[in-house]
């Protein structure tokens, strides 16, 4: 057998024993931060989805405003052209209104908060004293640090779908 006494012999297991705890106690440690730390980078993800859907939301509402706030002067002046950017709440909105035909108009709004921008299209009815929206999309291409798109083409009205709204033949397939 052994040469060293037996209170050598337990005192050498104790010390054994007490490295394996240790050992043990650091890995579990070592799981739970690693387990904490995927659990602030989901919620980091939440917070920021959570904070751009808000200031989508605000986006949407200034461009609308934006809309309204054109459509009310139109109802005042056939001859009203637009407002050009200006402070409203926290963003900045401006509107740029021309004439289709007599009694109907393009009005373009444009709204930027927090370094976005969203830009809508809406074809205006007037009568004299009555403005009315009849159909309104919002434009493609307007990003996080994005410019409106330019004039390029013909601008043909569309629907609050976005699709066209072209004249159709009866048999074109388009639905």
């Amino acid at each position: 057998m052994s040469d060293l006494p037996a209170h050598l012999l337990a005192r050498n297991r104790h010390r054994r024993e007490s490295g394996t705890a240790l050992l043990m106690a650091l890995f579990v440690i070592f799981l739970l931060s690693v387990a904490l730390a995927l659990l602030a980078v989901s919620l980091q993800i939440r917070m920021r989805l959570v904070r751009e859907d808000a200031q989508t939301v605000i986006l949407s509402s200034l461009a609308d405003a934006a809309v309204a706030e054109a459509v009310a002067n139109l109802a005042q002046s056939a001859f009203y052209s637009g407002s050009p950017a200006h402070d409203f709440g926290d963003g900045r909105i401006e509107s740029r209104v021309e004439p289709v035909s007599p009694g109907l108009f393009e009005v373009t709004a444009t709204a930027t908060y927090a370094g976005r921008k969203r830009a809508v299209a809406a074809e205006v009815f007037r009568a004299p004293g009555v403005a009315r929206v009849r159909r309104w999309r919002r434009l493609p291409g307007v990003t996080a640090g994005g410019r409106l798109p330019g004039p390029s083409g013909p601008r043909t009205p569309a629907s609050p779908t976005g699709r066209s709204a072209a004249p159709r033949s009866p048999g074109d397939g388009r639905s």
